[in-house]
């Protein structure tokens, strides 16, 4: 039996002329540049990967392979700092030689919420094989950025302002799970602790904590207005190999069955080429909602990296990736 949020993504797609798949849809975009494929795989109930008392049924993964001769070569720092600005899920080239860009949603049977589900998958497959394709080309060079943000024409301004307070209900609630938070009238940040029980930089300024934030102003330079979601890590030191953690974190995302939404990537940011998450939903009409909504999913997302591969003192290191898969 189908959830509600499969039900209600078939009955979106089946008057559109796509490529009818066992498991979704495929388009092949025209032009030879590149497919879009859209998948609902069914979760098996004994998957060890879903772990105890998964509730997830289903994981829908978007996924857009481009044309090689059609994007730039990226090397392999190249494809991390692609994820810097990745929109509906990670980019990651394969031993073939093909640039790929996948996003997943884990579906629940009784999911909350429906409408964000149905909505978030719908718009990954609409809009990352487009936004993607532009995002690469916009590498290029300042004039390239400028020719695909102006081909997109998105808005980069909300149809109403931010409302006063909007975002203050988010920091309640982060205060009342023990985290230390704050907003404004554009934004809203809080700090999960990875290690010692230091809650916020603020106070001790070598407190291993991860500032985690939702910001409403930051336009994405393709996608236009939204909203922009991040973790960023205390690495006073970076990672022998950042490209490569930033792959494997990435991958070991992709790996989980029953877990957040994977929209957005791990990836070089900076001219330090930091390694930090960031996610971007694009939008036009604020919702109060939807920045609590995002900030859950950055402190799971970020307790999970605390849990699985942080080591205090000396944060992300070489051998709490050990046992993850080695490049294709």
């Amino acid at each position: 039996m189908t959830s509600e949020v499969e039900q209600r993504i078939h009955r979106a797609l089946g008057a559109h002329p796509l490529e009818r798949l066992e498991e979704g849809y495929r388009l092949v975009h025209p032009g030879g540049v590149g497919v879009s494929t859209l998948r609902l795989v069914p979760v098996n109930p004994g998957d060890a990967r879903a772990g105890a008392g998964a509730g997830a049924v289903t994981v829908a993964q978007v996924l857009a392979e481009y044309a090689p001769e059609r994007v730039p070569a990226f090397h392999a720092a190249g494809v991390q700092r692609l994820n810097a600005m990745a929109v509906h899920g990670a980019y990651e080239r394969g031993g073939d030689g093909v640039l790929r860009q996948t996003a997943q949603f884990s579906i629940h049977a009784d999911e909350p919420g429906v409408h964000l589900a149905v909505q978030t998958v719908l718009n990954a497959f609409g809009g990352q094989f487009p936004i993607g394709l532009s995002v690469a080309l916009a590498t290029a060079s300042g004039d390239a950025l400028e020719r695909q943000r102006a081909h997109h024409g998105m808005t980069r301004e909300w149809r109403k302002p931010v409302e006063a307070g909007a975002l203050s209900e988010a920091t309640n609630l982060l205060r009342e799970r023990g985290l230390a938070a704050s907003h404004d009238q554009t934004a809203v940040w809080a700090e999960l602790a990875l290690s010692g029980d230091c809650p916020s930089r603020s106070i001790d300024p070598l407190a291993e904590t991860a500032v985690l934030q939702v910001d409403t102003k930051v336009p994405h330079p393709i996608a236009g207005v939204g909203y922009l979601a991040t973790i960023s890590l205390p690495l006073a030191v970076a990672p022998e190999d950042a490209a490569e953690v930033c792959r494997r974190l990435n991958s070991v995302e992709l790996a989980q069955v029953d877990f957040v939404p994977r929209l957005g990537a791990w990836g070089l940011h900076g001219p330090n080429a930091v390694v930090a998450y960031s996610c971007f939903m694009p939008d036009v009409e604020f919702s109060p909602s939807l920045p609590m909504s995002l900030m859950w999913w950055l402190t799971i997302r970020a307790a999970w990296l605390r849990d699985r591969f942080w080591k205090s003192g000396r944060g992300l290191t070489p051998d709490a990736f050990a046992s993850l898969p080695q490049p294709v």
